[in-house]
């Protein structure tokens, strides 16, 4: 008879098949895509005169703004795990939070460096397999959509609150709240409705919130936290730049990040995230090259914190030979790790005081 640790090995060998299965496109793509970012930072005059001006600027950004900022994306990654976590439970996924961080980082891993958010199918993929039944995509989709539902909820909030502070227009929220009202209005109409098609599925998490409301505001809270700490790492990295108010500057660069995440057509995002933070702090009046420096800066401490997120979930999902190794591995990883983050913190923080 199978023991445990073999039945669960077996079951993250499943897991992350759909990742292995295309390791090697993926290790392409991001060997293309490192030869070219070194490429870009080794001759900066490749991209123009003020692109190489914005990269010779990042040498001014103070190294203690940029680790708040990296541990913000940390939070916020965590805080978008624990959302999907929730949506799923709302189609009966049961899943440990552990196991939640590390499905949702190995898509994050993806993101970092194929186009069109691929991620987000490897997640999808990964978290449907916590449920046991035949119609599981349908249902897990369906929690997607519930997600897509309170991001618009918590961004109409962000904009009013952007709107207040003299930040950006108020029209946005117009078009989010009636977003999250088709989903309440979903939640409402199919709440005593039993679905009789796998299609129908798509609309079970909107069944399970129209009968339990309070199970669609913990997913709220959960994008919340993830929204919070992704502005206090906007303003960060601002702060890390010289960058005038830079919680307001924050307040415009968050939702322009959201749009442009909707057209995600390069890999791992590159240009359109430090394009769409360019252009949020210029119509604030910064300068054009600050405003680039601080998009190249926002991008940079982003990725690495999604590798870094992404790499501990491989990690933990890998299959081992026993529970010894598995350990052992994690200690020996972790140890590593840990002396390397010191490492570089002491280098780039208290560089001055040596």
């Amino acid at each position: 008879m199978p023991t445990y640790g073999v039945v669960l090995n077996k079951q993250r060998v499943r897991d992350v098949g759909l990742f292995m299965e295309g390791r090697y496109p993926l290790v392409a793509a991001a060997i293309a895509l490192t030869l070219a970012l070194l490429t870009v930072a080794l001759v900066p005059g490749l991209l123009g005169s003020e692109v190489g001006r914005a990269l010779a600027g990042l040498s001014s950004a103070q190294p203690i703004w940029l680790w708040l900022a990296g541990v913000c994306f940390l939070c916020s990654l965590a805080g978008t795990a624990g959302a999907w976590r929730s949506a799923l439970g709302l189609v009966g996924g049961r899943i440990g939070w552990l196991d939640a961080g590390a499905r949702y980082g190995v898509g994050s891993l993806v993101n970092s460096f194929a186009p069109a958010r691929l991620g987000d199918a490897v997640r999808l993929t990964l978290f449907s397999r916590a449920l046991d039944r035949d119609d599981r995509l349908w249902r897990a989709g369906g929690s997607f959509v519930v997600l897509g539902v309170a991001r618009a909820f918590v961004l109409a909030l962000l904009i009013v609150a952007a709107s207040i502070a003299g930040a950006l227009p108020l029209w946005p929220v117009f078009v989010l709240i009636g977003l999250s009202g088709a989903g309440v209005l979903a939640a409402m109409t199919t709440r005593n409705r039993t679905a009789r098609t796998h299609v129908a599925h798509l609309l079970d998490a909107f069944r399970a919130l129209g009968r339990e409301p309070q199970r669609g505001a913990r997913v709220a809270a959960w994008v919340g936290f993830a929204t919070v700490a992704r502005l206090g790492a906007a303003t960060a990295v601002a702060a890390a730049l010289g960058v005038r108010s830079p919680l307001i500057a924050a307040l415009l660069v968050v939702p322009a990040l959201d749009l442009a995440g909707t057209m995600p057509l390069t890999p791992g995002n590159v240009g359109l995230t430090s394009g769409a933070v360019a252009m949020a702090l210029r119509a604030q009046g910064v300068g054009l090259t600050t405003s680039l420096t601080t998009g190249i800066a926002f991008h940079a401490v982003e990725t690495v914190a999604g590798i870094a997120f992404g790499l501990a979930g491989v990690l933990f999902l890998a299959p081992f030979s026993s529970a010894v190794v598995r350990r052992r591995t994690v200690l020996a990883v972790g140890t590593v790790a840990c002396a390397v983050a010191v490492t570089a913190f002491g280098a780039t923080v208290f560089v001055d005081l040596v």
